[in-house]
């Protein structure tokens, strides 16, 4: 393994916890060292995660595992040199790091608030809890309707959007069965989560993702994008699997 791709594989060991911190990287901010501010602030997320493990992410026990992980490494290296702790925040008192780190594991996998209706629901969504849900249409919003992509380029201003997805399949072929049914099922998720043109728009088009949509209404985008995918999967792809195996 080269030099390069050891240090991207550290990188990525610790993206779990990455994420669960990211709101304080985003904004520059340290992690608190009150563990009451930073319960407030993380539980959204952790919900997020907690759902996101549901569909088969990452659990919240691997996220602990990482934090510990990372807690290890600030308490070697106070100023984050290594590898892994790479776009990790470190925390008010900086020669606290590794014990807060440790209590935000502790807080993380002992986490009931599946179990707590009061808690779970009485703590309000937040944009960045909900953008986990969509990881796979984040990047193909951005990727199709933001500032350098695909709808805006001047080669595509009178293509239809059929043939601009169809560019889309084109470009994801033969990776379609792994990549394409990720992203329909997620256009049909948010169509189940936000249930107007106005909130998809508020959400995916600016306080959410900031993917835009080049003037397309979401509630006739994402079945488009459905029934463009899932005939192309029905016409290009056979079924990957012939019997249920025990």
């Amino acid at each position: 393994m080269s030099a390069n791709d050891r240090e991207l594989a550290q990188y990525f060991a610790l993206e779990g916890a990455r994420t669960l911190l990211s709101q304080y990287r985003d904004y520059g901010n340290p992690v608190p060292d009150d563990a009451e501010a930073w319960r407030r602030d993380l539980f959204p997320v952790i919900r997020g995660l907690w759902n996101a493990g549901e569909d088969g992410g990452r659990n919240l026990y691997e996220i602990a595992a990482q934090l510990r992980l990372a807690a290890d490494l600030f308490a070697h290296d106070p100023a984050g040199g290594h590898p892994s702790l790479t776009n990790f925040p470190g925390t008010e008192s900086v020669a606290r790091t590794p014990e807060v780190y440790r209590e935000v594991a502790a807080y993380v996998e002992r986490w009931k608030a599946p179990f707590d209706r009061e808690t779970l629901f009485g703590t309000p969504l937040t944009a960045h809890e909900l953008a986990l849900r969509f990881p796979r249409l984040n990047q193909f919003l951005v990727s199709y309707f933001g500032q350098d992509g695909l709808a805006v380029d001047d080669d595509m201003q009178d293509a239809t959007l059929e043939e601009g997805l169809h560019l889309v399949i084109s470009d994801t072929h033969p990776w379609c069965p792994w990549q394409l049914p990720g992203l329909i099922a997620e256009c049909a998720e948010a169509r189940a989560v936000f249930h107007t043109e106005e909130q998809l728009d508020a959400f995916f088009g600016g306080g959410g993702m900031g993917g835009g949509s080049a003037g397309e209404r979401f509630t006739d985008f994402f079945p488009i994008v459905v029934d463009a995918f899932t005939e192309h999967l029905r016409e290009a792809h056979s079924p990957m699997w012939e019997r249920v195996r025990g």
